[in-house]
């Protein structure tokens, strides 16, 4: 029975997608590879994992939001297995956190539809660029240090048409292949829902191993979300505060009359 095997190891793959080795396999950390992805003859993948190696096992969040960025890249990479094949085929995958926000709806979609504000929340976002000549096109740019070494993407994205004050929705249109929506629920005069689904395109082959992370990249996503909440309540509080009187103190000397 033929079988493919795929090296799975962060340290060994410029752009990570999800720490995939390609071609042959190749050692992290000095050891060897940490899991193997195999695919039989009768199309069962199963993937083994070897312990030990720290850029996996301690799973912060810039070498998550590293392997998820390199895995956004998709059909555009096609993963050449140590056979010699390539898989192009993708597969879409969503990832969502929500979280309840003491301000009003219309000043949580407020900030939302200000793309350029998200670096306030996520902070794996090092800058987001609304195109002057094109508004509904915005230029996002992540940056993240890892293994020791500074790395960046990039991406277009289109804003698509908005549902006032109920969805804000995006697509990339070049660069990293991903797309995003966030969603608004009235709660009450001064509080609302806030729902972020994130998803990306993982070849075929991938799609097993980055369902295993998805508790963990929602769990940087519920990060961003609580942020948000935070972030959003300390700017109602700084538009509503109500202005300082200023103090009027009297200009005068007494006078004593002899």
């Amino acid at each position: 029975m033929e079988v493919s095997t795929i090296a799975v190891s962060s340290c060994s793959f410029g752009p990570p997608v999800f720490g995939l080795a390609v071609s042959a396999p190749r050692t992290c950390c000095g050891r060897s590879p940490r899991s193997v992805l195999r695919r039989t003859a009768g199309n069962a993948l199963e993937r083994r994992a070897r312990p030990g190696c720290k850029s996996f096992n301690n799973t912060g969040g810039k070498i998550m939001v590293g392997a998820v960025a390199g895995s956004l890249f998709g059909q555009q990479l096609g993963v050449r297995l140590g056979s010699g094949a390539r898989w192009t085929a993708s597969t879409w995958l969503d990832n969502s956190a929500r979280v309840e926000a003491d301000v009003p709806l219309s000043e949580a979609w407020a900030l939302w539809s200000d793309q350029e504000n998200v670096v306030n929340w996520m902070p794996w976002i090092a800058e987001v660029k609304v195109l002057k000549d094109q508004p509904n096109m915005s230029k996002w740019t992540l940056r993240y240090e890892a293994f020791g070494q500074n790395l960046e993407f990039s991406w277009l994205a289109r804003l698509l048409k908005p549902i006032q004050n109920q969805k804000i929705h995006w697509r990339s249109v070049d660069g990293l292949a991903n797309r995003g929506a966030v969603r608004f629920y009235p709660r009450g005069p001064t509080s609302c829902g806030v729902e972020l689904t994130i998803s990306y395109e993982v070849p075929d082959v991938l799609a097993p191993f980055a369902s295993g992370v998805k508790p963990l990249v929602e769990s940087i996503l519920q990060g961003d979300l609580n942020r948000f909440a935070v972030y959003a309540k300390s700017q109602s509080a700084k538009k509503n505060a109500t202005p300082k009187m200023p103090q009027i103190r009297p200009n005068f000397k007494w006078r004593t009359r002899l």
